[in-house]
């Protein structure tokens, strides 16, 4: 047999780990399970097309090694990936914008009806706004900016419609403006809102030794912590079905660890006992 069962990561009752998240939940690494920390930079090589237990590959002291996707073999979505939606949701919001503008000048210069909506709640980023979260305070904060000149520019066309029937340059004159100003700034506020998600994404590839010199690397959305715990607060995994069953050859869930009232985190031993 090879590997280590799970009474044997605990020195003297004792284990200390390091821990991450997905969007799901919190695992753990043995720390002496751990060679090595380093940035995601995208140095790795995809030998086929990703599945949930496929693998790239990346080089560690000159050695080629198998590279799994954590989120993926967890069934998760990666920070990456929604960071991607999140970003293709802003650039399609803010082009619905470009384009409401476009058309609002178009009824101003040909008299025709303006068949977009003129309330915020009620286009789609005002009904996508309306309702969305986020953990992240720097995003918060520049997404809360996005209401006032929102609201601004949708009002802009209860205004300048009637005054176009009276004075179509003066109409034109003051769309030009809000063009510059109210527009100006809900685009800045989409740029903002792009740099700050895009800033948010910092994957992490740990290398983990898995016995008898073979290596492998984990990406990570994030991590959060060292923690120590005891051999009592930690409770079997005592599943047949779930995330990472099929990949126990690999890495395999012996169980949870809960200290005092907290969650439990999910062990992960990357040396699992092998018959």
């Amino acid at each position: 047999m090879s590997g280590k069962n799970v009474e044997s990561l605990f020195t003297e009752g004792r284990l200390s780990v390091i821990t991450f998240s997905t969007r799901d939940a919190t695992f753990a690494i043995p720390l002496e399970q751990v060679r090595y920390i380093e940035k995601d930079v995208e140095r790795n090589i995809k030998v086929d097309q990703q599945t949930q237990f496929n693998h790239e590959v990346i080089t560690f002291q000159n050695r080629a090694v198998p590279l799994y996707d954590f989120c993926n073999l967890t069934g998760s979505k990666s920070a990456t990936a929604q960071a991607e939606d999140l970003l293709d949701t802003l650039n399609a919001r803010e082009q619905d914008h470009i384009e409401w503008v476009a058309e609002l000048e178009k009824a101003i210069k040909t008299k025709t009806p303006f068949t977009k909506t003129t309330d915020p709640n009620k286009c789609a980023f005002g009904i996508w706004y309306n309702k969305f979260k986020t953990n992240d305070k720097d995003l918060e904060e520049v997404m809360e900016k996005f209401d006032q000149p929102h609201r601004r520019l949708h009002e802009m066309a209860a205004e300048l419609l009637p005054l176009s029937e009276i004075n179509q340059d003066e109409a034109l004159a003051k769309l030009k403006r809000e063009r510059t100003t109210t527009f100006g700034a809900l685009r800045n506020l989409f740029e903002n809102a792009r740099e700050r998600v895009t800033a948010t994404v910092r994957p992490i590839i740990v290398f983990v030794e898995q016995g008898k010199n073979k290596i492998s690397a984990l990406r990570l959305d994030n991590i959060q912590d060292i923690q120590t715990y005891g051999l009592n607060d930690f409770s079997d995994d005592e599943s047949t079905e779930g995330i990472m069953k099929r990949k126990s050859d690999e890495f395999l869930i012996e169980g949870y660890l809960r200290n005092g009232d907290g969650p439990p985190i999910i062990l992960i031993n990357c040396q699992p006992l092998k018959a």
